[in-house]
């Protein structure tokens, strides 16, 4: 029954012939798919009208307050059918500060994309001045389905707050999506003190979604330098299955500040609060009461420390001494020594995936790092989980993963040269995909804002894994020019089953030289443009091309709400059986996968559904299907291509 149901509804099926040919490239396709040039760090690939195409969501980041530039996939009959963007007018969308955030996600449960912004209120500033529209406040946008939106609902319980970071995902497993929001600082630039971070549990209303806060575990302690027990600056946060039990909440913090693990336990309570319960039963049965009850039954502690995950072992906080010197000789501010609190990451962002195919999930942290901060400034870097090994979650950061561009240090005698005392390393965002279909998993590494020159210079990064599990930078032999790259969004933009890329860029502190060359790769600027006209950053859209043959499987997960699965199925988790090595004598390969909605730094998030990439088959021998309700699906022989497939057969 399932089956059938799901190749009633498969829809874009490609075929494996149909790959493109120019093997090994990828194509910087902007301009020829019709999106003009925009100069912004935050891009977003996101099906708005429900036809199984990706659109693009282009957001602001000027001094004026701007809305987001959306642009509707469409078909081109005259160009081969190559994928190609109209503008969309009329969005609805409000106008955004630099600092906003806005994700979008199928809020409720109606199978069209709605959008959530999160506003950035700095309100503890002496010249705060409020959002000149609406909504003031973090609030959430109804889709219609075209491309638009209709009048923002404030979420009320979202704290005025700097609000940096929006994860979705269905943390208690009730078939309503949830919202993390992640702070930063109190008063940006003074003092460490920052907002505790908001968990916002969705319950049924007659309005529709509302939302109760979760108080976040001891986020009324005041800041210490020895424990840090009170608000961190969170950068980012994400609602990942780590383990057989429901999502985690991890929180990303700044200011070489620790990050958080908190896992999360639900207890039966003394009894169960209905929405169908009558007044004569139930003397208190306003929503109040309800979103309250939601808020006693879930239960969570902060494990980072115990998993190693809140930071590397390094927690000294010392600098070095030679910072104390600027290049010219001159003499720089001196720096006190760091306490503990301050010894670890400037961490944005994480990507989440299996990386070695042992059927647990692995992270990725990027993080920013600078030479004058020491050895106490954590590096980006894999966080491999244990749990399949040991039975317990925990995580190990091989050297074999290392991924760094840092300077090789000279050898005993030998001078420091500039190079080591100025280098950095702006690993803002990172994703992690199948990107070449040889079933391991690809890192796709995004840095920007520092000078520093070629090889050690801030762009795009693409890493492919190896064989052995080691991640090599393939970027030159793919053809990827792209300085100062900004957040990420991967989607099958021609539909033949792989992983395109629409990317950012971001200019910040990048020298004139920098500037000025990455101006002329993306066409900002030609050969033409006078010395006078300025260099502006660009998003781009790039086509990949370079899966050399090998197909994929996308899948397409429909969960049903009323058995507590919401209808983009957040959390489900997929078990991918197969061939890869076409060898009928070695066993198949196992892939594990699952549905996340947008996280990570400020708002990222793709359209990839459930991708795995099928080597040497032309079909999945097996497919196991974990709803996050307890409900299970097994499928077999499932050939290549893209299938939608319901949790209830419609």
């Amino acid at each position: 029954m399932y089956l059938k149901a799901l190749l009633a509804t498969s829809s874009l099926v490609f075929n494996c012939a149909l790959i493109a040919q120019n093997l090994g490239q990828w194509s910087d396709i902007t301009t020829e798919a019709g999106l003009e040039s925009y100069s912004t760090s935050r891009v977003k690939l996101n099906d708005l009208n429900g036809d199984h195409w990706p659109d693009v969501i282009l957001i602001p980041e000027t001094n004026n307050r701007e809305s987001p530039v959306v642009y509707m996939r469409t078909g081109a009959p005259e160009r081969g059918n190559r994928p190609y963007f109209l503008k969309k007018t009329d969005t609805g969308l409000p106008a955004l500060s630099r600092a906003d955030t806005l994700v979008f996600a199928d809020l409720n449960n109606d199978g069209i994309s709605d959008a959530i912004l999160g506003r950035y209120l700095d309100i503890y500033q002496d010249d705060y001045q409020p959002p000149e529209e609406n909504p003031t406040r973090t609030a959430w946008l109804p889709g219609n389905g075209d491309g638009s939106f209709g009048e923002p609902l404030i979420i009320g319980s979202a704290s005025p707050a700097t609000t940096r970071a929006i994860a979705v995902g269905d943390v208690n497993a009730d078939g309503l999506p949830d919202l993390y929001l992640g702070n930063w600082y109190e008063r940006y630039f003074t003092g460490y003190e920052a907002f505790s971070n908001d968990l916002l549990l969705q319950f049924k209303s007659e309005e529709g979604p509302a939302f109760t806060r979760w108080p976040m575990p001891l986020e009324n302690q005041t800041t210490s330098s020895e424990d840090d027990l009170g608000g961190r600056p969170t950068y980012g946060v994400a609602l990942p299955r780590l383990d057989d039990g429901i999502p985690h909440l991890l929180e990303l913090n700044y200011g070489r500040r620790w990050n958080r693990l908190y896992q999360l336990r639900e207890r039966e309570p003394l009894r169960q609060l209905s929405n169908t319960e009558s007044a004569a039963e139930l003397v208190i049965r306003e929503p109040r009461a309800l979103a309250q009850d939601i808020t006693r039954r879930l239960h969570g502690r902060n494990i980072a420390p115990k998993v190693h995950l809140d930071g590397d072992t390094i927690r000294h906080g010392l600098y070095p001494k030679w910072p104390r010197f600027n290049a010219d000789g001159t003499q720089r501010s001196p720096r006190q020594d760091e306490a503990p609190f301050r010894s670890n990451g400037n961490t944005f962002d994480t990507a989440i995936g299996d990386i070695d195919n042992d059927g647990d999930f692995d992270l990725f942290l990027s993080t920013i790092i600078h030479a004058w901060a020491g050895d106490s400034s954590d590096r980006s870097r894999f966080l491999v989980n244990q749990l399949s090994e040991t039975g317990r979650l925990d995580f190990k950061s091989p050297q074999s993963l290392n991924v760094d561009r840092i300077p090789e240090i000279p050898a005993p005698g030998k001078p420091l040269e500039e190079i080591h005392k100025t280098y950095n390393q702006g690993d803002i965002y990172a994703e992690l995909a199948d990107l070449n279909h040889d079933g391991r998993l690809d890192l796709i590494l995004c840095s920007s804002d520092y000078p520093d020159p070629p090889p050690h210079d801030e762009r795009l990064r693409i890493y492919y894994q190896q064989s052995d599990g080691h991640f090599e930078d393939v970027s030159q032999e793919l053809g990827l020019d792209h300085a100062g790259a900004g957040m990420p969004s991967l989607g099958d933009i021609d539909g033949d089953g792989d992983l395109d890329l629409l990317v950012g860029q971001s200019f910040n502190r990048l020298s004139a030289d920098q500037r000025r060359k990455a101006s002329m790769t993306s066409g900002m600027l030609t050969p033409n443009s006078s010395d006078e006209e300025k260099p502006r950053p660009s998003a781009s859209l790039f086509l990949n091309e370079a899966t050399q043959g090998r197909a994929s499987l996308v899948l397409k997960l429909i969960g049903d709400p009323e058995k507590g699965v919401c209808k983009e199925a957040y959390g489900t988790i997929v078990h991918i059986t197969a061939d890869l090595d076409g060898d009928p004598t070695t066993p198949p390969s196992k892939q594990i996968r699952q549905v996340l909605g947008p996280y990570g730094h400020s708002g990222k998030q793709q359209m990839i559904p459930i991708h795995a990439g099928l080597g040497q088959a032309d079909q999945a021998n097996l497919i196991e299907i974990h709803w996050p309700n307890g409900d299970s699906l097994s499928l077999t022989d499932l050939p290549a291509g893209r299938h939608s497939i319901f949790q209830t057969n419609p």
